[in-house]
Protein backbone atom coordinates (compact mmCIF):
# COMPACT_ATOMS: atom_id res chain seq x y z
CA UNK A 1 0.00 0.00 0.00
CA UNK A 2 1.94 2.97 -1.29
CA UNK A 3 1.00 6.40 -0.02
CA UNK A 4 2.31 9.82 -0.92
CA UNK A 5 4.28 11.85 1.59
CA UNK A 6 1.51 14.46 1.72
CA UNK A 7 -1.08 11.81 2.65
CA UNK A 8 1.16 10.41 5.38
CA UNK A 9 1.88 13.87 6.82
CA UNK A 10 -1.80 14.88 6.74
CA UNK A 11 -2.92 11.65 8.39
CA UNK A 12 -0.25 11.94 11.10
CA UNK A 13 -1.13 15.56 11.93
CA UNK A 14 -4.84 14.77 11.94
CA UNK A 15 -4.33 11.78 14.24
CA UNK A 16 -2.24 13.90 16.58
CA UNK A 17 -4.85 16.66 16.74
CA UNK A 18 -7.66 14.18 17.43
CA UNK A 19 -5.72 12.56 20.25
CA UNK A 20 -5.05 15.98 21.76
CA UNK A 21 -8.75 16.87 21.51
CA UNK A 22 -8.02 19.94 19.38
CA UNK A 23 -10.85 19.20 16.97
CA UNK A 24 -13.62 21.80 16.71
CA UNK A 25 -16.68 19.94 17.92
CA UNK A 26 -19.28 22.69 17.66
CA UNK A 27 -19.48 22.35 13.89
CA UNK A 28 -20.73 18.80 14.36
CA UNK A 29 -23.59 19.83 16.62
CA UNK A 30 -26.98 19.37 14.95
CA UNK A 31 -29.88 21.42 16.29
CA UNK A 32 -32.38 19.02 14.83
CA UNK A 33 -30.80 15.92 16.38
CA UNK A 34 -33.16 13.57 18.17
CA UNK A 35 -33.41 14.31 21.85
CA UNK A 36 -32.06 11.61 24.15
CA UNK A 37 -34.69 9.48 25.89
CA UNK A 38 -34.24 8.46 29.51
CA UNK A 39 -35.19 5.06 30.88
CA UNK A 40 -38.02 6.68 32.89
CA UNK A 41 -39.45 8.30 29.74
CA UNK A 42 -39.25 5.02 27.85
CA UNK A 43 -41.13 3.24 30.64
CA UNK A 44 -43.80 5.93 30.88
CA UNK A 45 -44.26 5.93 27.10
CA UNK A 46 -44.64 2.16 27.10
CA UNK A 47 -47.13 2.23 29.98
CA UNK A 48 -49.12 5.03 28.34
CA UNK A 49 -49.19 3.21 25.05
CA UNK A 50 -50.41 0.03 26.74
CA UNK A 51 -53.08 1.89 28.70
CA UNK A 52 -54.48 3.86 25.77
CA UNK A 53 -54.64 0.79 23.57
CA UNK A 54 -57.04 -1.03 25.94
CA UNK A 55 -60.34 -1.59 24.20
CA UNK A 56 -63.21 0.62 25.41
CA UNK A 57 -61.00 2.21 28.09
CA UNK A 58 -62.27 5.46 29.62
CA UNK A 59 -60.08 8.09 31.25
CA UNK A 60 -61.62 10.61 33.65
CA UNK A 61 -61.20 12.18 37.05
CA UNK A 62 -61.80 10.12 40.15
CA UNK A 63 -63.40 13.08 41.93
CA UNK A 64 -67.19 13.21 41.85
CA UNK A 65 -68.45 16.78 41.64
CA UNK A 66 -72.01 16.00 40.52
CA UNK A 67 -73.55 14.43 43.65
CA UNK A 68 -77.03 14.31 42.11
CA UNK A 69 -75.71 12.28 39.17
CA UNK A 70 -73.94 9.94 41.59
CA UNK A 71 -77.17 9.40 43.53
CA UNK A 72 -79.17 8.74 40.40
CA UNK A 73 -76.56 6.35 38.99
CA UNK A 74 -76.46 4.33 42.20
CA UNK A 75 -80.25 4.24 42.51
CA UNK A 76 -80.65 3.13 38.87
CA UNK A 77 -78.03 0.42 39.39
CA UNK A 78 -79.81 -0.78 42.54
CA UNK A 79 -83.25 -0.79 40.87
CA UNK A 80 -81.92 -2.82 37.95
CA UNK A 81 -80.49 -5.49 40.26
CA UNK A 82 -83.76 -5.73 42.19
CA UNK A 83 -85.72 -6.12 38.94
CA UNK A 84 -83.85 -9.29 37.91
CA UNK A 85 -86.16 -12.30 38.04
CA UNK A 86 -83.49 -14.99 38.46
CA UNK A 87 -82.88 -15.05 42.22
CA UNK A 88 -79.42 -16.63 41.91
CA UNK A 89 -78.17 -13.95 39.54
CA UNK A 90 -79.86 -11.22 41.58
CA UNK A 91 -78.12 -12.39 44.76
CA UNK A 92 -74.73 -12.47 43.07
CA UNK A 93 -75.15 -8.95 41.67
CA UNK A 94 -76.35 -7.61 45.04
CA UNK A 95 -72.83 -8.23 46.35
CA UNK A 96 -71.75 -5.43 43.97
CA UNK A 97 -73.88 -2.82 45.75
CA UNK A 98 -71.88 -2.79 48.99
CA UNK A 99 -68.43 -1.88 47.55
CA UNK A 100 -70.01 0.54 45.04
CA UNK A 101 -71.88 2.29 47.87
CA UNK A 102 -68.79 2.57 50.10
CA UNK A 103 -66.54 3.92 47.36
CA UNK A 104 -69.19 6.36 46.16
CA UNK A 105 -69.35 7.74 49.70
CA UNK A 106 -65.54 8.06 49.83
CA UNK A 107 -65.44 9.69 46.39
CA UNK A 108 -67.91 12.33 47.52
CA UNK A 109 -65.78 12.89 50.65
CA UNK A 110 -62.67 13.28 48.46
CA UNK A 111 -64.57 15.86 46.40
CA UNK A 112 -65.12 17.93 49.54
CA UNK A 113 -68.93 17.57 49.65
CA UNK A 114 -69.24 16.46 53.28
CA UNK A 115 -72.92 17.29 53.74
CA UNK A 116 -73.90 15.52 50.51
CA UNK A 117 -71.82 12.51 51.55
CA UNK A 118 -73.60 12.29 54.91
CA UNK A 119 -77.02 12.45 53.25
CA UNK A 120 -76.02 9.77 50.72
CA UNK A 121 -74.74 7.55 53.55
CA UNK A 122 -77.94 7.85 55.61
CA UNK A 123 -80.17 7.21 52.58
CA UNK A 124 -78.70 3.82 51.63
CA UNK A 125 -77.04 2.60 54.86
CA UNK A 126 -80.08 0.50 55.79
CA UNK A 127 -79.65 -1.69 52.66
CA UNK A 128 -76.73 -3.55 54.27
CA UNK A 129 -77.63 -5.73 57.25
CA UNK A 130 -74.79 -8.29 57.40
CA UNK A 131 -72.62 -8.11 60.53
CA UNK A 132 -69.37 -7.60 58.62
CA UNK A 133 -71.00 -4.86 56.56
CA UNK A 134 -72.42 -3.12 59.62
CA UNK A 135 -69.08 -3.15 61.42
CA UNK A 136 -67.27 -1.46 58.56
CA UNK A 137 -70.10 1.00 57.91
CA UNK A 138 -69.83 2.07 61.52
CA UNK A 139 -66.13 2.77 60.91
CA UNK A 140 -66.99 4.55 57.67
CA UNK A 141 -69.58 6.77 59.39
CA UNK A 142 -66.71 8.46 61.25
CA UNK A 143 -64.79 9.30 58.09
CA UNK A 144 -65.37 12.93 57.13
CA UNK A 145 -62.14 13.89 55.30
CA UNK A 146 -59.24 12.53 53.29
CA UNK A 147 -57.10 12.65 56.42
CA UNK A 148 -59.59 10.42 58.23
CA UNK A 149 -59.17 7.79 55.51
CA UNK A 150 -55.39 7.86 55.86
CA UNK A 151 -55.28 7.57 59.66
CA UNK A 152 -57.90 4.81 59.94
CA UNK A 153 -56.37 1.44 58.99
CA UNK A 154 -59.63 -0.20 57.95
CA UNK A 155 -60.74 2.69 55.76
CA UNK A 156 -57.28 3.05 54.23
CA UNK A 157 -57.04 -0.67 53.49
CA UNK A 158 -60.51 -0.69 51.94
CA UNK A 159 -59.62 2.26 49.71
CA UNK A 160 -56.29 0.83 48.54
CA UNK A 161 -57.36 -2.80 48.16
CA UNK A 162 -59.70 -4.20 45.55
CA UNK A 163 -62.94 -5.69 46.80
CA UNK A 164 -63.34 -9.23 45.44
CA UNK A 165 -66.76 -10.30 44.16
CA UNK A 166 -67.36 -13.88 42.97
CA UNK A 167 -69.68 -14.02 39.99
CA UNK A 168 -70.97 -16.68 37.63
CA UNK A 169 -70.62 -16.41 33.91
CA UNK A 170 -74.31 -15.59 33.44
CA UNK A 171 -74.31 -12.88 36.09
CA UNK A 172 -71.19 -11.34 34.61
CA UNK A 173 -72.76 -11.23 31.14
CA UNK A 174 -75.88 -9.58 32.55
CA UNK A 175 -73.78 -6.96 34.34
CA UNK A 176 -71.77 -6.31 31.22
CA UNK A 177 -74.91 -5.79 29.13
CA UNK A 178 -76.38 -3.37 31.68
CA UNK A 179 -73.21 -1.29 31.88
CA UNK A 180 -72.98 -1.26 28.10
CA UNK A 181 -76.49 0.19 27.71
CA UNK A 182 -77.29 2.10 30.90
CA UNK A 183 -74.12 2.17 32.96
CA UNK A 184 -72.99 5.57 34.23
CA UNK A 185 -69.33 6.51 34.02
CA UNK A 186 -69.21 6.91 37.82
CA UNK A 187 -70.29 3.31 38.43
CA UNK A 188 -68.00 1.95 35.72
CA UNK A 189 -65.07 3.82 37.23
CA UNK A 190 -65.60 2.33 40.67
CA UNK A 191 -65.97 -1.20 39.28
CA UNK A 192 -62.81 -0.95 37.17
CA UNK A 193 -60.64 0.66 39.83
CA UNK A 194 -61.84 -0.74 43.13
CA UNK A 195 -63.57 -4.07 42.44
CA UNK A 196 -62.07 -7.38 41.27
CA UNK A 197 -64.69 -9.61 39.68
CA UNK A 198 -63.69 -13.24 40.01
CA UNK A 199 -65.63 -14.82 37.19
CA UNK A 200 -66.69 -18.45 37.16
CA UNK A 201 -66.80 -19.82 33.60
CA UNK A 202 -69.61 -22.34 33.83
CA UNK A 203 -71.20 -25.21 31.96
CA UNK A 204 -74.98 -25.69 32.00
CA UNK A 205 -76.32 -29.17 32.68
CA UNK A 206 -80.05 -28.54 32.47
CA UNK A 207 -82.72 -25.92 32.03
CA UNK A 208 -82.10 -24.54 35.53
CA UNK A 209 -78.45 -23.86 34.53
CA UNK A 210 -76.81 -25.87 37.26
CA UNK A 211 -73.12 -24.94 37.33
CA UNK A 212 -70.70 -27.83 36.87
CA UNK A 213 -67.42 -25.97 36.34
CA UNK A 214 -65.19 -24.74 39.15
CA UNK A 215 -62.87 -22.69 36.96
CA UNK A 216 -62.52 -19.11 38.11
CA UNK A 217 -60.67 -16.13 36.64
CA UNK A 218 -60.30 -12.44 37.50
CA UNK A 219 -61.60 -10.06 34.86
CA UNK A 220 -62.59 -6.43 34.57
CA UNK A 221 -65.65 -4.92 32.94
CA UNK A 222 -63.65 -3.05 30.31
CA UNK A 223 -62.03 -6.27 29.10
CA UNK A 224 -58.61 -6.20 30.75
CA UNK A 225 -57.65 -8.48 33.61
CA UNK A 226 -57.93 -7.07 37.10
CA UNK A 227 -56.02 -8.61 40.00
CA UNK A 228 -56.73 -8.12 43.68
CA UNK A 229 -54.48 -5.33 44.85
CA UNK A 230 -52.82 -4.95 48.20
CA UNK A 231 -51.99 -1.91 50.29
CA UNK A 232 -50.63 1.31 48.85
CA UNK A 233 -47.09 0.04 49.38
CA UNK A 234 -47.93 -3.20 47.59
CA UNK A 235 -49.34 -1.26 44.67
CA UNK A 236 -46.17 0.87 44.41
CA UNK A 237 -44.05 -2.28 44.46
CA UNK A 238 -46.09 -3.82 41.66
CA UNK A 239 -45.77 -0.65 39.61
CA UNK A 240 -42.01 -0.70 40.16
CA UNK A 241 -41.82 -4.36 39.14
CA UNK A 242 -43.85 -3.59 36.03
CA UNK A 243 -41.51 -0.72 35.17
CA UNK A 244 -38.52 -3.04 35.56
CA UNK A 245 -40.20 -5.63 33.36
CA UNK A 246 -40.86 -3.03 30.68
CA UNK A 247 -37.25 -1.92 30.78
CA UNK A 248 -35.98 -5.48 30.47
CA UNK A 249 -38.29 -6.19 27.55
CA UNK A 250 -37.55 -2.87 25.87
CA UNK A 251 -35.51 -3.35 22.68
CA UNK A 252 -33.45 -0.29 23.59
CA UNK A 253 -30.92 0.03 26.38
CA UNK A 254 -30.94 3.06 28.70
CA UNK A 255 -27.67 5.02 28.71
CA UNK A 256 -26.06 6.20 31.93
CA UNK A 257 -23.97 9.34 31.42
CA UNK A 258 -21.23 10.41 33.85
CA UNK A 259 -19.78 13.88 33.31
CA UNK A 260 -16.37 15.11 34.47
CA UNK A 261 -16.93 18.74 35.53
CA UNK A 262 -14.69 21.57 36.67
CA UNK A 263 -11.48 19.88 35.55
CA UNK A 264 -8.41 22.13 35.58
CA UNK A 265 -7.27 20.72 32.23
CA UNK A 266 -9.06 18.88 29.44
CA UNK A 267 -9.81 15.26 30.25
CA UNK A 268 -8.36 12.85 27.68
CA UNK A 269 -9.52 9.37 28.75
CA UNK A 270 -11.48 7.56 31.47
CA UNK A 271 -12.20 4.08 32.80
CA UNK A 272 -14.36 2.43 35.46
CA UNK A 273 -13.56 -0.59 37.59
CA UNK A 274 -15.27 -3.91 36.79
CA UNK A 275 -17.59 -3.59 39.81
CA UNK A 276 -18.30 0.07 39.00
CA UNK A 277 -17.13 1.44 42.38
CA UNK A 278 -14.31 3.71 41.12
CA UNK A 279 -13.64 5.87 38.10
CA UNK A 280 -10.22 7.00 36.85
CA UNK A 281 -9.76 9.92 34.46
CA UNK A 282 -6.57 10.92 32.61
CA UNK A 283 -5.89 14.55 31.75
CA UNK A 284 -3.85 16.62 29.32
CA UNK A 285 -2.06 18.03 32.37
CA UNK A 286 -0.32 14.62 32.76
CA UNK A 287 -2.39 13.80 35.88
CA UNK A 288 -4.71 10.93 36.70
CA UNK A 289 -7.61 11.41 39.07
CA UNK A 290 -9.58 8.68 40.82
CA UNK A 291 -13.08 9.14 42.26
CA UNK A 292 -15.21 6.76 44.28
CA UNK A 293 -18.68 5.96 42.95
CA UNK A 294 -21.88 5.90 44.99
CA UNK A 295 -21.41 5.82 48.75
CA UNK A 296 -17.80 4.63 48.57
CA UNK A 297 -15.05 6.82 50.04
CA UNK A 298 -11.38 6.77 49.05
CA UNK A 299 -9.29 6.41 52.19
CA UNK A 300 -5.73 7.47 52.90
CA UNK A 301 -3.46 4.51 52.08
CA UNK A 302 -2.00 2.16 54.65
CA UNK A 303 0.88 -0.29 54.45
CA UNK A 304 -0.35 -3.80 53.70
CA UNK A 305 0.78 -7.03 52.11
CA UNK A 306 0.39 -7.19 48.33
CA UNK A 307 -0.89 -10.12 46.33
CA UNK A 308 -0.18 -8.73 42.83
CA UNK A 309 3.37 -9.28 41.61
CA UNK A 310 4.69 -6.44 39.47
CA UNK A 311 8.06 -5.80 37.90
CA UNK A 312 10.71 -4.36 40.28
CA UNK A 313 9.27 -1.27 41.94
CA UNK A 314 10.69 2.19 41.39
CA UNK A 315 9.94 3.10 45.02
CA UNK A 316 10.84 1.46 48.27
CA UNK A 317 8.38 -1.26 49.26
CA UNK A 318 8.42 -0.43 52.97
CA UNK A 319 7.48 3.23 52.85
CA UNK A 320 4.80 5.32 51.21
CA UNK A 321 5.75 8.06 48.79
CA UNK A 322 3.31 10.98 48.95
CA UNK A 323 5.09 13.00 46.25
CA UNK A 324 3.23 11.34 43.37
CA UNK A 325 -0.31 11.46 44.76
CA UNK A 326 -2.57 13.97 46.48
CA UNK A 327 -5.96 13.69 48.18
CA UNK A 328 -8.23 16.61 47.32
CA UNK A 329 -10.79 18.02 49.72
CA UNK A 330 -13.50 16.84 47.33
CA UNK A 331 -12.33 13.26 47.90
CA UNK A 332 -10.50 12.51 44.66
CA UNK A 333 -7.00 11.05 44.43
CA UNK A 334 -4.53 12.78 42.09
CA UNK A 335 -1.74 10.59 40.67
CA UNK A 336 1.33 12.31 39.23
CA UNK A 337 4.19 10.74 37.34
CA UNK A 338 3.56 10.98 33.60
CA UNK A 339 5.23 13.87 31.81
CA UNK A 340 2.77 14.14 28.92
CA UNK A 341 -0.88 13.55 28.02
CA UNK A 342 -2.46 10.36 29.44
CA UNK A 343 -4.24 8.56 26.56
CA UNK A 344 -5.70 5.33 28.00
CA UNK A 345 -6.39 3.58 31.33
CA UNK A 346 -7.23 0.06 32.53
CA UNK A 347 -8.00 -1.42 35.95
CA UNK A 348 -6.51 -4.92 36.32
CA UNK A 349 -6.12 -7.67 38.91
CA UNK A 350 -9.55 -7.08 40.48
CA UNK A 351 -8.92 -3.32 40.46
CA UNK A 352 -5.81 -3.59 42.64
CA UNK A 353 -3.71 -2.04 39.88
CA UNK A 354 -4.37 0.84 37.49
CA UNK A 355 -2.45 0.89 34.20
CA UNK A 356 -1.94 4.08 32.20
CA UNK A 357 -0.27 4.95 28.89
CA UNK A 358 0.91 8.35 27.79
CA UNK A 359 2.58 10.47 25.14
CA UNK A 360 5.74 10.20 27.26
CA UNK A 361 6.21 6.73 25.62
CA UNK A 362 5.71 4.84 28.90
CA UNK A 363 3.12 2.60 30.54
CA UNK A 364 2.81 2.92 34.31
CA UNK A 365 1.33 0.63 36.96
CA UNK A 366 -0.30 2.32 39.97
CA UNK A 367 -1.29 0.34 43.04
CA UNK A 368 -4.75 1.37 44.23
CA UNK A 369 -4.04 0.40 47.84
CA UNK A 370 -1.41 3.12 48.37
CA UNK A 371 -1.65 5.12 45.10
CA UNK A 372 2.03 4.75 44.32
CA UNK A 373 3.51 4.23 40.87
CA UNK A 374 5.14 0.86 41.35
CA UNK A 375 6.51 0.18 37.88
CA UNK A 376 7.30 1.98 34.62
CA UNK A 377 7.19 -0.16 31.47
CA UNK A 378 9.38 1.27 28.70
CA UNK A 379 9.63 -0.11 25.19
CA UNK A 380 7.90 2.19 22.76
CA UNK A 381 9.83 4.98 21.04
CA UNK A 382 6.87 7.27 20.48
CA UNK A 383 3.57 8.15 22.21
CA UNK A 384 1.33 5.24 23.25
CA UNK A 385 -2.24 5.81 22.07
CA UNK A 386 -4.15 2.77 23.33
CA UNK A 387 -4.08 -0.39 25.41
CA UNK A 388 -6.12 -3.50 26.27
CA UNK A 389 -5.93 -6.41 28.71
CA UNK A 390 -6.44 -10.11 28.05
CA UNK A 391 -8.60 -12.64 29.85
CA UNK A 392 -7.74 -12.77 33.58
CA UNK A 393 -5.40 -9.76 33.01
CA UNK A 394 -2.48 -12.06 32.17
CA UNK A 395 -1.21 -9.85 29.35
CA UNK A 396 -1.44 -6.24 28.20
CA UNK A 397 -1.27 -4.97 24.62
CA UNK A 398 -0.37 -1.40 23.64
CA UNK A 399 -0.54 0.51 20.35
CA UNK A 400 1.74 3.41 19.50
CA UNK A 401 2.71 6.19 17.13
CA UNK A 402 5.79 4.09 16.34
CA UNK A 403 3.49 1.92 14.11
CA UNK A 404 3.76 -1.14 16.35
CA UNK A 405 1.71 -2.97 18.96
CA UNK A 406 3.49 -4.63 21.86
CA UNK A 407 2.65 -7.40 24.30
CA UNK A 408 3.44 -7.07 28.03
CA UNK A 409 3.10 -8.93 31.31
CA UNK A 410 2.97 -7.18 34.67
CA UNK A 411 6.00 -8.99 36.09
CA UNK A 412 8.39 -7.83 33.32
CA UNK A 413 9.36 -4.26 32.49
CA UNK A 414 10.17 -4.97 28.83
CA UNK A 415 7.75 -6.08 26.08
CA UNK A 416 7.35 -9.81 25.43
CA UNK A 417 6.52 -9.44 21.75
CA UNK A 418 6.35 -6.80 19.02
CA UNK A 419 3.68 -6.79 16.31
CA UNK A 420 5.10 -4.83 13.38
CA UNK A 421 3.60 -4.35 9.94
CA UNK A 422 1.36 -1.29 9.96
CA UNK A 423 2.50 1.68 7.88
CA UNK A 424 1.13 4.29 10.27
CA UNK A 425 -0.02 4.78 13.89
CA UNK A 426 -1.66 1.88 15.72
CA UNK A 427 -4.70 3.66 17.19
CA UNK A 428 -6.56 0.69 18.64
CA UNK A 429 -5.67 -2.73 20.01
CA UNK A 430 -8.03 -5.44 21.27
CA UNK A 431 -7.65 -8.98 22.66
CA UNK A 432 -9.83 -11.76 21.30
CA UNK A 433 -12.13 -13.25 24.02
CA UNK A 434 -10.04 -16.45 24.01
CA UNK A 435 -6.87 -14.35 24.55
CA UNK A 436 -5.03 -16.15 21.71
CA UNK A 437 -5.33 -13.38 19.15
CA UNK A 438 -4.84 -9.62 19.03
CA UNK A 439 -6.54 -7.22 16.62
CA UNK A 440 -5.00 -3.85 15.70
CA UNK A 441 -6.50 -0.88 13.87
CA UNK A 442 -4.34 1.76 12.25
CA UNK A 443 -4.27 5.13 10.55
CA UNK A 444 -3.21 3.26 7.40
CA UNK A 445 -6.89 2.21 7.03
CA UNK A 446 -6.13 -1.45 7.69
CA UNK A 447 -7.26 -3.91 10.33
CA UNK A 448 -4.96 -6.79 11.28
CA UNK A 449 -5.33 -9.99 13.30
CA UNK A 450 -2.20 -11.40 15.01
CA UNK A 451 -1.30 -14.60 16.83
CA UNK A 452 -0.42 -13.57 20.37
CA UNK A 453 1.94 -16.48 21.01
CA UNK A 454 4.28 -16.17 18.02
CA UNK A 455 3.54 -12.67 16.75
CA UNK A 456 2.59 -13.83 13.25
CA UNK A 457 0.13 -11.92 11.11
CA UNK A 458 -2.91 -14.12 10.49
CA UNK A 459 -5.25 -11.86 8.51
CA UNK A 460 -5.45 -8.35 7.15
CA UNK A 461 -8.79 -6.65 6.53
CA UNK A 462 -8.81 -3.80 4.02
CA UNK A 463 -12.07 -2.01 3.47
CA UNK A 464 -12.18 0.95 5.79
CA UNK A 465 -12.20 4.29 3.98
CA UNK A 466 -10.14 6.14 6.59
CA UNK A 467 -8.32 5.93 9.92
CA UNK A 468 -9.49 3.28 12.41
CA UNK A 469 -9.83 4.47 15.99
CA UNK A 470 -11.71 1.72 17.82
CA UNK A 471 -12.14 -2.07 17.81
CA UNK A 472 -14.25 -4.58 19.73
CA UNK A 473 -14.87 -8.33 19.47
CA UNK A 474 -18.27 -9.92 19.96
CA UNK A 475 -18.49 -11.89 23.24
CA UNK A 476 -18.52 -15.22 21.35
CA UNK A 477 -15.43 -14.19 19.35
CA UNK A 478 -17.06 -14.69 15.94
CA UNK A 479 -17.18 -11.07 14.87
CA UNK A 480 -15.02 -7.97 15.03
CA UNK A 481 -16.37 -4.43 14.89
CA UNK A 482 -14.21 -1.51 13.77
CA UNK A 483 -14.93 2.20 13.55
CA UNK A 484 -13.15 5.41 12.77
CA UNK A 485 -13.03 8.51 10.66
CA UNK A 486 -15.43 7.25 7.98
CA UNK A 487 -18.26 7.69 10.55
CA UNK A 488 -19.48 4.09 10.24
CA UNK A 489 -19.20 0.86 12.24
CA UNK A 490 -18.03 -2.16 10.23
CA UNK A 491 -18.81 -5.72 11.36
CA UNK A 492 -16.35 -8.37 10.13
CA UNK A 493 -17.05 -12.11 10.09
CA UNK A 494 -13.84 -13.79 11.29
CA UNK A 495 -14.85 -17.18 9.87
CA UNK A 496 -15.21 -15.93 6.28
CA UNK A 497 -13.03 -12.78 6.48
CA UNK A 498 -15.96 -10.93 4.89
CA UNK A 499 -17.56 -7.61 5.76
CA UNK A 500 -20.84 -8.68 7.37
CA UNK A 501 -22.49 -5.30 7.75
CA UNK A 502 -21.79 -1.58 7.84
CA UNK A 503 -23.70 0.51 10.38
CA UNK A 504 -24.14 4.10 9.21
CA UNK A 505 -25.70 7.05 10.96
CA UNK A 506 -23.00 8.95 12.84
CA UNK A 507 -22.18 12.44 11.61
CA UNK A 508 -18.64 12.54 13.01
CA UNK A 509 -15.63 10.32 13.64
CA UNK A 510 -16.46 7.27 15.76
CA UNK A 511 -13.93 7.14 18.62
CA UNK A 512 -15.50 4.60 21.03
CA UNK A 513 -16.97 1.10 20.63
CA UNK A 514 -18.19 -1.63 22.95
CA UNK A 515 -20.21 -4.85 22.58
CA UNK A 516 -22.71 -5.83 25.28
CA UNK A 517 -21.90 -8.96 27.34
CA UNK A 518 -25.02 -10.74 26.03
CA UNK A 519 -24.02 -9.98 22.44
CA UNK A 520 -27.29 -8.21 21.63
CA UNK A 521 -26.10 -4.60 21.37
CA UNK A 522 -23.21 -2.51 20.07
CA UNK A 523 -22.57 0.95 21.51
CA UNK A 524 -20.68 3.54 19.48
CA UNK A 525 -19.64 7.08 20.43
CA UNK A 526 -18.56 9.81 18.03
CA UNK A 527 -16.48 12.96 18.43
CA UNK A 528 -19.58 15.18 18.34
CA UNK A 529 -20.80 13.69 21.63
CA UNK A 530 -23.43 11.35 20.15
CA UNK A 531 -23.89 7.76 21.37
CA UNK A 532 -25.80 5.23 19.28
CA UNK A 533 -26.99 1.82 20.50
CA UNK A 534 -27.33 -0.76 17.70
CA UNK A 535 -29.26 -4.00 18.02
CA UNK A 536 -27.34 -6.94 16.56
CA UNK A 537 -30.47 -9.09 16.19
CA UNK A 538 -31.04 -7.78 12.68
CA UNK A 539 -27.68 -8.88 11.31
CA UNK A 540 -26.39 -11.53 13.75
CA UNK A 541 -28.76 -14.43 14.49
CA UNK A 542 -28.20 -16.15 17.84
CA UNK A 543 -29.63 -19.65 18.25
CA UNK A 544 -30.71 -21.39 21.44
CA UNK A 545 -27.50 -23.39 21.42
CA UNK A 546 -25.47 -20.21 21.68
CA UNK A 547 -24.04 -20.30 18.17
CA UNK A 548 -24.57 -17.34 15.90
CA UNK A 549 -24.53 -16.50 12.22
CA UNK A 550 -25.24 -13.67 9.81
CA UNK A 551 -28.71 -12.79 8.59
CA UNK A 552 -29.87 -10.73 5.65
CA UNK A 553 -27.93 -7.49 5.39
CA UNK A 554 -30.92 -5.76 3.86
CA UNK A 555 -32.48 -5.32 7.28
CA UNK A 556 -31.79 -2.09 9.13
CA UNK A 557 -30.51 -2.51 12.73
CA UNK A 558 -32.60 -1.09 15.55
CA UNK A 559 -30.94 2.11 16.73
CA UNK A 560 -31.28 4.40 19.71
CA UNK A 561 -29.46 7.72 19.70
CA UNK A 562 -28.35 9.84 22.66
CA UNK A 563 -26.99 13.37 22.33
CA UNK A 564 -24.71 13.85 25.36
CA UNK A 565 -24.09 17.55 24.55
CA UNK A 566 -20.45 17.01 25.46
CA UNK A 567 -17.21 18.10 23.86
CA UNK A 568 -15.69 14.61 24.12
CA UNK A 569 -16.65 11.04 24.97
CA UNK A 570 -13.88 9.69 27.20
CA UNK A 571 -15.16 6.15 27.64
CA UNK A 572 -18.05 3.96 26.52
CA UNK A 573 -18.48 0.54 28.11
CA UNK A 574 -21.29 -1.84 29.06
CA UNK A 575 -21.93 -2.62 32.70
CA UNK A 576 -21.24 -6.38 33.00
CA UNK A 577 -23.93 -6.73 35.69
CA UNK A 578 -26.84 -4.79 34.16
CA UNK A 579 -25.86 -5.10 30.49
CA UNK A 580 -26.53 -1.37 30.05
CA UNK A 581 -24.05 1.14 28.55
CA UNK A 582 -22.19 3.71 30.63
CA UNK A 583 -20.73 6.77 28.96
CA UNK A 584 -18.13 9.05 30.57
CA UNK A 585 -17.93 12.52 29.04
CA UNK A 586 -16.10 15.76 29.77
CA UNK A 587 -17.79 19.11 30.23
Amino acid sequence: MKRSKIDIINATVESYLKRRRYQEYDEFRKTDRNRSVTSEEMTLNEMAETGTSTKNSIIFSTIINDVVAANQAYQRFKDWINSIKNDDIKQQLKFMLYPVFCHLYLDIIYAGNLQAAIEFFKTYQKDFAADTEKNFLEELSNVFSVQDVEIRPLASAFRNRKYKVNMSDEAYIALQKYLGKHGHVIIMQIINIHIAIVRKISDYADENKTYNSSKWGSIGINGHTEQVSGTGIDREMRELQEAIRLLKNNPHKPLRILKVNNSTENASCARMTHNMDKIAVGFSSNEIRIWAMGDNVLMRPKLRSRSVILAPSITSSNQLSEENFEIEEAGSIILRGHTDVVHDLRFVCESQVLLSVSSDNDMRAWRTDDYTCSTIYSGHNYPIWCMDTSLFDLHIATGSHDRTAKLWSLDRKFPLRVFAGHFMDVNSVKFHPNARYIATGSADKSLRLWNKDDGKLLRSYVGAQSTIYSLVFSPDGRYLASAGEDKSVMIWDLATDALLNELKGHQATVMQLDWSPDGQFIASGSSDGVVRIWSTKTFVKTTSSGSSGPVSDTEIPTVQEFATSSSAILSLQFNPKTNSPICIVSS
